[in-house]
């Protein structure tokens, strides 16, 4: 704790503040608890419409029932332990949504690695997979990207969706007179100190800061849910709160803030793990698979009835009562009295919003390869590549709910059987987008989550973030932080799909490098029924039609896969989002999905056009012949930003139906171009041609195979 801070506290509170309090204020004053570099600029975002945005997990509303989803950031833990940091980091997201007595029925991943670190992804994967699939929840979609900008400084950005009836959600602010119960696992030293290791730089050496990983365990998370659920649903239990980032700590305290009352810790009734544990030691445990609950005295007796059937230790820990404080009592007297108000509402950092980035190369890309190379350079390489190595390891079907598996579509089909309907869940980023342009590239983001939705056959109802930076202390990550926020928050308004959730992740930073800046956007859509589901899957003689913008050879495609995989190069400008184009092209998706006319689709991101063509026709098992170049003599920079440039507003998709789509096409002055018709096992287009299965098993190994090179 800086001395600034220190005075600060010791200003509020009017006295000096003990050894223990020193403890309490390092943690809630923590970057990670408080948030004191963003909290006033996420203010800015847009909630409009979200369901108990400001719970553990916010959501959106479909029917009776509500939907909530939430991001979490696991960095810090995953570098330095990558199989129990991605294992803890998916049990944490969980509690969030279970906390409002939400059933978590989904999770979801974003991870970024540098393959010279093949420990950490092969940590990561099973931690994700052992962990979730465990609990009996699909692991359903999800991303990864390559790059050495992560090389020890991994993301692993994970998201988890559950549904509650709208008559049963819990919130966490607690109440007057009521006993504050813990259910759960022993608490013991795993993760002390967890919140205050991820507000700081990474340590160069990692064994040190292994103490402050969490140590997980599945199968009582199991049991945690199901009682949990239970417990909830008993009318005398008036809130809940999961022990995450600074444990019981930040669980009790903002349960009691929250409630506009005081509580009282007894830390003699705990359940602990060893018997000499400090105060300040029980207080930050960051022990996993524990809950905390505020009940009013006649449903004790239920909830421990319940938590023995599940094999669950239990105990009531403290009461609440009128006033503001927080009191914590060990060994018979009182160690703390501290208002609430001054644990729970830190400081606060303004933005110097006058410094500006340095410039990244804003030049064009101007470097030529030849067309048959740089396919086969671009289906060969990880980012591109299937992500089945990873899928395959997880379980997407447990549970019974998948209804579209990984990679069949832009987005995944669960099924919502309490409302007969599905709803619709990705989770994306443009890192490389967000370096050259942080406020246009926070819009790409969002706009890809968008069209991975819509060309799935959903309606976009709200979105959750996890926004990835460096040291905040750097005037120039906070810039580009500013910036992010105020695109995001201008896209979402724009088209009125609100921030229902979030979480902020700073210090992903070392002596030596830094991180992009990293926006990572977890969306979520309806779709009424399953005839109205778009699969990215095209049928043989089917026509293939690109709607959306056409790529200006004399404008930019900053920020595309091409030219990192092909030249290791990142400039240009980024392409700046036409929303009322992309409003008109998701009603022309979803207008010919209601007449028939559209058969499989997917949007144009990673890869440019051609990519996602290649995408579905692996998916389709189906060759192409088709014109991409209308005869015109390009040079092969041209060629390559035609094929593989990445602009906004684009989707190809199949009809078997040419007439009647064009007929459409022009009838509502939708720009388009019919690109081919899917044939044959080869991809043929303006004179080149490729041996489908050949470029399929390359697309197909290429991440096993740069994994066994290390």
């Amino acid at each position: 704790m800086d001395n600034f801070i220190l005075q600060e506290i010791e200003r509020r509170l009017k006295r000096k503040i003990n050894e223990l309090e020193r403890h309490i204020f390092s943690a809630m004053w923590s970057e990670h608890c408080g948030y004191l570099h963003s909290k006033n600029e996420l203010k800015k975002l847009n909630k409009s419409g979200a369901l108990f945005p400001n719970e553990n997990a916010g959501g959106v509303k479909i029917g009776n029932w509500g939907v909530f989803f939430k991001t979490e950031s696991h960095n810090h833990p995953c570098a330095v332990e990558p199989y129990q940091g991605a294992a803890t980091g998916v049990g944490g997201i969980i509690r969030d949504i279970l906390a409002l007595n939400a059933r978590p029925i989904a999770l979801l991943n974003s991870l970024k690695f540098s393959f010279s670190q093949k420990h950490i992804i092969e940590g990561v994967t099973r931690g994700i997979s052992d962990y979730g699939n465990s609990c009996g929840i699909a692991d359903v979609a999800g991303e990864v990207i390559f790059d050495e900008k992560y090389k020890d400084l991994p993301l692993v950005n994970v998201m988890a969706l559950g549904i509650a009836p709208l008559d049963k959600i819990k919130l966490s602010s607690a109440k007057e007179d009521c006993a504050i119960v813990l259910v759960g696992s022993l608490t013991g030293l795993d993760g002390v100190g967890g919140a205050a290791f991820a507000s700081k730089e990474l340590n160069d050496n990692k064994s040190e800061e292994k103490i402050h990983v969490q140590i997980g365990d599945p199968f009582v998370k199991k049991k945690l849910i199901e009682a949990t659920l239970e417990i909830l649903n008993i009318d005398e239990v008036v809130a809940c709160q999961d022990c995450g980032a600074a444990g019981l700590l930040s669980s009790t305290t903002e349960m009691a803030y929250k409630g506009k009352c005081s509580i009282e810790l007894d830390l003699d009734k705990l359940h602990l793990a060893q018997k000499d544990m400090s105060a300040a030691q029980i207080l930050l445990s960051e022990t996993q698979e524990r809950m905390v609950f505020a009940i009013k005295d006649k449903a004790l007796k239920k909830v421990f009835e319940i938590a023995k059937k599940y094999e669950l230790e239990v105990s009531k820990i403290g009461k609440t009562f009128a006033g503001n404080d927080y009191i914590v009592k060990k060994d018979g007297r009182v160690l703390s009295k501290t208002p609430l108000e001054v644990i729970c509402e830190p400081y606060v950092y303004e933005i110097n919003k006058n410094v500006q980035k340095k410039q990244v190369n804003n030049k064009e890309c101007s470097f030529e390869t030849d067309v048959t190379n740089a396919v086969n350079k671009i289906v060969s390489h990880p980012e591109f590549a299937s992500k089945k190595w990873f899928y395959e390891q997880w379980d997407y079907a447990v549970g019974g709910r998948t209804f579209v598996p990984p990679q069949r579509a832009g987005a995944a089909a669960i099924k919502l059987f309490e409302n007969d309907c599905f709803v619709g869940i990705c989770m994306d980023s443009k890192p490389r987008f967000c370096e050259l342009d942080s406020n246009n590239g926070a819009k790409s983001t969002f706009l890809e989550s968008y069209r991975n939705l819509v060309s799935s056959g959903f309606e976009p109802l709200g979105l959750t973030n996890c926004l990835n930076f460096a040291n905040p202390e750097n005037q120039e990550v906070m810039t580009d932080f500013a910036a992010a926020v105020s695109g995001l928050n201008e896209i979402s308004s724009k088209f009125n799909i609100p921030v229902v959730s979030g979480n902020v992740s700073f210090y992903n930073e070392t002596k030596n490098s830094k991180i992009y800046p990293t926006v990572t956007i977890g969306m979520v859509g309806y779709c009424n029924n399953e005839s109205e589901l778009i699969e990215a899957v095209f049928n043989k003689n089917e026509h293939v039609f690109l709607i959306g913008k056409k790529i200006n050879l004399q404008s930019d495609a900053g920020g595309s896969l091409y030219q990192n995989i092909l030249f290791d190069f990142l400039g240009g400008k980024v392409d700046v989002a036409d929303c009322n184009l992309e409003i008109k092209l998701k009603n022309a998706i979803f207008e010919l999905r209601q007449k028939s006319l559209l058969k499989g689709a997917i949007d144009v991101s990673k890869g440019g056009l051609l990519g996602a063509l290649l995408y579905v026709l692996f998916n389709s098992n189906i060759g192409f012949c088709g014109n991409f170049f209308g005869g015109k003599n390009y040079t092969n920079a041209q060629k390559l930003k035609l094929l593989f440039g990445e602009i906004e507003s684009r989707y190809i998709f199949s009809t078997d139906d040419f007439n009647k789509t064009k007929e459409y096409l022009i009838k509502n002055d939708v720009p388009f171009v019919h690109l081919g018709v899917c044939v044959g096992d080869k991809i043929k287009f303006d004179g080149y041609e490729f041996s489908l299965k050949s470029l399929k098993e390359k697309y197909n190994n290429s991440i096993k195979n740069a994994l066994d090179e290390y």
